[in-house]
């Protein structure tokens, strides 16, 4: 085998890393259950109220965020390790109106 194949294999650097991207994948998938919830509750809020509740908004937001940092560290982006290894991101705190919430 290649030597620098084995020195890879032998790295405990990236077991480490493997072991954190199958941690994070776990959590990414269960934000993503919780961002497809939030949506529906939005949906749902829409239609009784005539638009979006602010404070899911502000929570999607910061999940979206957080999301998205997952990804970029799974994917090998990112070195940075999301929430609780950095701060939890802040959330857009934009009016709906802002972002396009509203159709």
């Amino acid at each position: 085998m290649d030597e620098k194949l084995i020195n890879n294999l032998k790295s405990e650097s990236r077991w480490l890393r493997l072991l954190f991207i199958v941690i994070f994948y776990i959590a990414g998938y269960l934000a993503g259950l919780v961002i497809l919830a939030l949506a529906l509750v939005q949906i749902v809020h829409g239609f009784i109220k005539g638009q979006p509740n602010e404070r899911l908004l502000t929570l999607s937001s910061g999940l979206n965020q957080y999301f998205f940092q997952v990804l970029q560290f799974i994917t090998n982006n990112s070195d940075t390790k999301p929430y609780p290894f950095s701060d939890w991101p802040e959330a857009d705190t934009r009016s709906s109106s802002e972002t396009g919430a509203q159709l």
